[in-house]
């Protein structure tokens, strides 16, 4: 009879806590400003995105979102007294890393680094940050930049959650040199933007990084486990092997290595579970590099 009791109360105290983190969690009408921040107003009614419903705000690359990972994005105009309103775009990218990853892929050149959210970037006509799993632009035409960043600061506040950039990204970090960008991607698209290996998805891998630096890419591919890993390397090497699109084909254990047609030079390298590609002209040498990677990997 007592162990009835206690199993009832269990069951009891699972049921009001499931409920209690249902409603504890962050909406993501929540996230626009509200009582937090005076004098800003959300004229009009906002309007949610979800899913597939993407593609009737995006007009082309709502793909490459649906990639990484895409929930929902939240559209509204927000007024400013004395100023144009700011329409803005609030997406639920699904995790840190979807956020981080979309962030690096839809950087812009001359746009300058801010210190709002987990990291932020001004351009022409928009500020866009990144915090926890969302990014977040704001679309200007006439606006103060002290208004435009207090915008952004209470519309970040109203985020709970944070997160720096994920340590698979900082994997890639291993130079003196500093890279111009560190991008987290999954799938073809994602890979694509990086470098257009194949309009196929060749190298079937999990999750990858890419470190962009002026002359040299580092492409990091990692896998499930030793088996996945392995089975894609040996068919994206006979892929490549016979394909026109590349010369100077050749392989060896554990690495293959071809140039393109603008005489670039890929080397990509197996590493149990993971794969290394390095892409550059000219003569460079990787093996340091390489290695320091491995090292951190095998930490990770």
């Amino acid at each position: 009879m007592i162990f009835r009791s206690q199993l009832l109360i269990m069951i009891i105290y699972l049921i009001f806590s499931s409920i209690l983190q249902l409603y504890s969690q962050e909406s993501i009408f929540d996230i626009l400003p509200g009582d937090n921040c005076p004098a800003i107003e959300v004229y009009g009614e906002p309007k949610l995105f979800v899913g597939d419903d993407l593609f009737d705000l995006i007009n082309g690359g709502a793909e490459l979102y649906h990639e990484y990972g895409f929930v929902e994005v939240l559209t509204a105009s927000i007024v400013i007294p004395g100023a144009d309103p700011l329409k803005t775009e609030i997406f639920d990218m699904g995790s840190p890393e979807a956020a981080w990853g979309i962030f690096g892929m839809t950087a812009s050149s001359n746009a300058l680094a801010l210190s709002i959210g987990d990291t932020a970037r001004q351009g022409e006509s928009f500020l866009q940050f990144i915090k926890g799993s969302y990014m977040v632009y704001l679309y200007y035409d006439h606006v103060e930049e002290t208004e435009l960043v207090y915008t952004a600061e209470c519309i970040a506040a109203n985020i709970k959650t944070s997160s720096g950039m994920p340590e698979f990204m900082q994997v890639l970090n291993t130079r003196e040199e500093k890279p111009e960008n560190i991008i987290y991607f999954r799938g073809n698209l994602g890979l694509s933007g990086i470098y257009n290996f194949h309009y196929k998805d060749v190298f079937g891998y999990a999750r990858g990084a890419a470190a962009i630096y002026p002359e040299l890419k580092v492409i990091l591919l990692d896998y499930d486990d030793f088996e996945s890993c392995i089975d894609h390397y040996n068919a994206a090497r006979d892929f490549f092997m016979e394909n026109t699109k590349y010369h100077v084909q050749r392989s060896q254990l554990g690495l293959f290595h071809m140039a393109d047609k603008k005489a670039q030079q890929i080397y990509c390298y197996f590493e149990n579970t993971f794969l290394l590609i390095f892409i550059y002209s000219g003569e460079k040498e990787v093996n340091e590099i390489r290695m320091e990677i491995v090292d951190k990997m095998e930490s990770y």
